[in-house]
């Protein structure tokens, strides 16, 4: 079910994942008019970007889906920082527990494709 989002949402979006990967913003503003799942692989991949080094950035950018997180220079908090701004673009919740078996790109791209659904679902 596509949402409308206001003109002061979207620059409110745009603000905040500004620090992001190019056109992650705007993958964030599509998958919200849209409800596009295709889109959580790259919106998770701009995020990830905005965390790591500068250094490991074009790793970010060669990533596949079975690249694991841990080898992007991840840890357990860099995770919960990816997690909060990831909930926040989604406008979804993602428990802790949730979290515990996510490894990779694809894990976490699951994960966050079944919670958008969910609450698209329950909307």
């Amino acid at each position: 079910m596509p949402t409308e989002l206001t003109d002061e949402q979207i620059e409110k979006l745009k603000h905040e994942f500004r620090r992001c990967r190019e056109g992650t913003p705007e993958a964030i503003v599509n998958l919200r008019r849209t409800g596009d799942t295709s889109l959580i692989p790259e919106i998770l991949r701009g995020i990830v970007y905005r965390y790591v080094r500068p250094e490991a950035r074009p790793q970010v950018e060669q990533a596949s889906l079975e690249t694991p997180l841990s080898a992007l220079g991840m840890d357990s908090l860099m995770m919960l920082e990816v997690m909060l701004d990831v909930q926040d673009a989604l406008d979804i919740v993602v428990e802790d527990s949730d979290l515990r078996g996510v490894k990779t790109f694809r894990d976490v791209s699951e994960l966050l494709t079944q919670r958008f659904t969910e609450n698209r679902q329950a909307t």
